[in-house]
């Protein structure tokens, strides 16, 4: 989930500055044709030239238009993801790292918990609980494969 959303960010930032530049090309372009026009009227630019320049630009501004509107549409759909994934992995973390165990985390992730007698053997009263959660069974979580031992000391 992490390296997803480092993909998207990077994604949305890109697609965020190449709309903020296309932006001021789009508002550069304006400042283009008004000057043609204005160097038009002042008769510095003939009819002809005027035509072909102005055509030139008004199609790169359509564009350049038409692509801005994708990107945001791109930047607002990646925005939207983010909130999407943010709000996903608050769900998991409520049920990953519980505050408290409740009945409704116990019937939807474990299957059933096996207690076994304690052993009294090391000089410690000791007793070993089994966990075995739906679709996958039992975990191990002795010290050899965690850092969390499912033995408890009493």
């Amino acid at each position: 989930m992490e390296n997803k959303t480092a993909v998207q960010k990077t994604e949305r930032e890109q697609a965020r500055r190449k709309l903020e530049k296309q932006e001021w090309r789009i508002s550069e372009l304006d400042r283009i044709i008004q000057q043609l026009y204005e160097d038009r009227v002042a008769g510095a630019l003939s009819v002809e030239r005027f035509t072909r320049l102005s055509e030139g630009y008004e199609k790169e501004q359509a564009d350049l238009k038409q692509s801005a509107e994708e990107l945001r549409g791109v930047v607002a759909e990646a925005e939207a993801q983010t909130v999407n994934v943010q709000n996903f992995l608050k769900i998991v973390k409520k049920y990953t790292e519980p505050t408290e165990l409740t009945p409704a985390l116990l019937r939807e992730f474990v299957e059933k918990v096996v207690v076994h007698a304690p052993d009294k053997s090391s000089g410690h009263r000791t007793q070993r609980i089994d966990v075995h959660y739906n679709f996958i069974g039992e975990v191990d979580f002795s010290p050899e494969f965690s850092r969390y031992s499912k033995t408890t000391t009493a």
